[in-house]
């Protein structure tokens, strides 16, 4: 999906990933963890157990008009009552064996009781850095990023992609911008898509609104593959590699 570059204008080549922005090299500091965790998450928020789904990862093989030009990493953990996700998207576009543009993106999400408490993104576009951050504060989560401070109620989704229980949403934290953005997600009906090796029947969901986008999730709920245009009129896809738990992919 695009993203708006909000710290310099738009460029050919700028704004793979939103990822939804998402997306993913500086390091990310485990420190976003701390803050008041006193706020309770909406009744009846959504449970996410990415074990089920994909194991302890995911990743993704990242292509330009049909050319491999990076990868994308989702690892999970918990610690004590609480879901670690870190997420890592890396792209480098090249020209005559010239690196001509590089974007990097590191996150570390924590969840609790189904709610987003805490989020430390750092974004890398060709040298110009700068982080998202997200904190709870009693019932609100506090975003900082480029352009300033935002709240919004627990319960909002990041743009990671990783749980499908986005897709009842009509806003989500852009964590590249730290906007909160307004979407409308809209099934777009069954498809194959490629995964690993072979082909797995997906759902196909398109974002519109401020964020435009497509994903495709399994009939279990998976994130199997994304497809974006780029500012440049490019097509970006994220193809699976890996993203199931080894018995479902057995099956």
């Amino acid at each position: 999906m695009p993203f708006p570059s909000p710290r310099r204008p738009s460029r050919a080549l700028a704004g793979p990933l939103a990822l939804a922005a998402m997306l993913v090299s500086a390091t990310v500091s485990d420190t976003a963890a701390a803050g008041d965790m006193a706020g309770e998450c909406p009744a009846g928020a959504r449970t996410f157990n990415p074990e089920a789904l994909y194991g302890d990862s995911l990743a993704f093989d990242v292509y330009r008009n049909g050319d491999r030009v990076g990868e994308h990493t989702v690892s999970f953990s918990t610690e004590s009552d609480t879901l670690v996700a870190r997420t890592r998207f890396s792209l480098a576009i090249r020209m005559l064996y010239i690196t001509v543009y590089r974007f990097e993106y590191e996150a570390v999400d924590r969840w609790r009781d189904g709610c987003l408490v805490a989020m430390k993104a750092d974004i890398n576009e060709d040298g110009d850095e700068w982080a998202v951050t997200a904190k709870q504060a009693g019932n609100r989560l506090v975003i900082n990023g480029p352009k300033g401070t935002v709240e919004t109620p627990l319960g909002i989704y990041p743009t990671n992609h990783y749980d499908a229980g986005v897709l009842g949403s009509d806003q989500v934290l852009n964590t590249i911008t730290g906007a909160i953005n307004s979407v409308r997600i809209v099934e777009q009906g069954t498809e194959m898509v490629p995964v690993g090796a072979g082909e797995r029947s997906a759902r196909h969901y398109a974002y519109t609104g401020q964020l435009q986008n497509h994903v495709w999730y399994d009939s279990e709920g998976r994130w199997v593959a994304m497809r974006f245009t780029g500012k440049d009129g490019s097509t970006i896809d994220l193809r699976c590699r890996s993203c199931s738990t080894p018995a479902a992919a057995e099956r």
